[in-house]
């Protein structure tokens, strides 16, 4: 039996079904004024396409689900998918690569992962906040640039370019913040 919610009772992080799409809450702001009745209105991702709304929901009664959160470590690129492994149960995951363009940038081998899933249906992969990843070129330090905070290209080993100061070389590890790509510091 699904749990079923009235609208003025989500809170932020309720996930629930609505016109065949799967919701979850951001912000829920109700409103009742004298004699008619509340107004909810909810700010709203789609957890299937990512697109978030803001819905009117007044007097709705929902269907709360629950996701199963798994945590997963990256294992390889086999060419089209990447390949996920569960620690404990050593269940594997292909997730095509399409999915996955900016998560992709920052995937080392054993990187630590969260995957949302609703029944079967994959939502989506959380990265942690920052990675470790290793840079596998580096340009050249430039001598005599020392008045300001000097930077330099660097590839990591999946091919993403990053800004890094002039004392990386190629080999070294970086800590890399995976919301903006950008450099944090050495590792």
């Amino acid at each position: 039996m699904a749990d079923i919610v009235n609208a003025r009772d989500l809170r932020s992080g309720n996930t629930f079904i609505y016109k065949n799409n799967l919701y979850q809450v951001i912000e829920n702001s109700f409103n009742k004024t004298a004699m008619r009745e509340g107004i909810v209105k909810c700010k709203v991702k789609n957890l299937r396409t990512g697109a978030i709304t803001v819905e009117v929901l007044t007097g709705e009664k929902l269907e709360k689900v629950m996701l199963d959160i798994v945590k997963m470590a990256y294992s390889y690129d086999d060419g089209t998918n990447y390949v996920f492994m569960d620690n404990e149960t050593y269940e594997t995951i292909e997730i095509p690569k399409s999915k996955m363009q900016h998560e992709g940038l920052f995937l080392e081998e054993g990187t630590e992962v969260t995957i949302n899933k609703y029944g079967d249906e994959l939502l989506g992969v959380s990265l942690p906040d920052q990675v470790v990843c290793k840079v596998k070129e580096a340009e050249d330090a430039v001598q005599g640039n020392s008045v300001t905070n000097a930077m330099k290209k660097a590839w990591l080993e999946s091919g993403h370019e990053i800004n890094v100061p002039q004392f990386i070389k190629t080999g070294d590890k970086v800590i890399i913040d995976t919301e903006t790509g950008k450099y944090v510091s050495r590792a």
